[in-house]
């Protein structure tokens, strides 16, 4: 006899039940990202085949992909906003302003990567990236990447039962998303700068932000209760919004510039 969808989701491997509520309740593109930093090569895993950016792999491993990397494997500053190994970019605050042409000075740079390395864990030189519903391994953190509608649910979700939005901001990708929840314990966002943009092949409505694991546990359990998830507002409450909304233009066949 078949088991219900229900039933068999019941059986799932807890990761595999966390991922497919939240794929299903935010309407996600793609799976959450486990990522998790070791001192020894993940057990059971196989390494990435070609060296990557950290962004890289996040959208890699967001499209199926299950592997490990060392600090060799990363080939951008990454190395060093995640406390895996020096970045293989030398004069890497030069680079930033006369190649990427990022900052409008060293100075500026600096400061930047000043505060990325402060933020740096420092747990290994392994990095571990597999979708969440196949990951073998307990992430440290969890990634999703989304439009910024599905990034405000996660964090609100976050949020149910505290009433804070406890939140930080940090770029890039490495650092805001991955390095920070594991350092602060804070889920973190991040905007996704120029370079990480062209070569994760991230669209431009896309953002990312990491949730520590233990912090996902209460995430998912708020699904059914806050209308981040799936729980209905009050009906009343809904229609006044439906009505009011009629008040604004609608976006969609807006100009810009002009008087309304």
């Amino acid at each position: 006899m078949k088991l219900k969808v229900s039933e068999q989701l019941e059986k799932a491997d807890p990761k595999t039940q966390h991922s497919i509520k939240l794929q299903r309740a935010l309407e996600l593109d793609g799976s959450p990202v486990a990522v998790a930093i070791s001192s020894e090569p993940p057990h059971g895993l196989g390494p990435l085949r070609h060296k990557a950016t950290a962004c890289m792999m996040v959208q890699i491993a967001r499209r199926g992909g299950i592997f490990y990397s060392s600090k060799e494997g990363i080939l951008c500053g990454g190395r060093a906003n995640l406390g895996i190994g020096e970045s293989p970019i030398r004069d890497l605050d030069d680079f930033l302003v006369r190649k990427e042409k990022l900052f409008r000075s060293k100075a500026a740079a600096r400061k930047l990567l000043d505060l990325a390395k402060e933020r740096a864990p420092e747990q290994g030189q392994y990095l571990a990236f597999s979708p969440l519903e196949t990951a073998s391994f307990t992430p440290d953190v969890v990634l999703f990447v989304g439009v910024p509608a599905q990034i405000s649910r996660i964090i609100f979700l976050n949020a149910f039962e505290t009433g804070e939005i406890d939140a930080v901001h940090g770029e890039p990708l490495c650092s805001g998303a991955i390095a920070m929840p594991i350092t602060t314990g804070k889920v973190g966002v991040s905007f996704l700068d120029v370079a990480c943009r062209l070569f994760g092949r991230y669209r431009p409505e896309e953002m990312v932000i990491g949730v520590p694991y233990q912090r996902l546990l209460h995430i998912v359990d708020n699904i059914g209760r806050s209308s981040a998830g799936t729980a209905r507002q009050d009906f009343l409450l809904r229609m006044v919004g439906i009505f009011l909304r009629r008040r604004v233009p609608d976006n969609a066949n807006m100009k810009t510039g002009g008087t309304l």
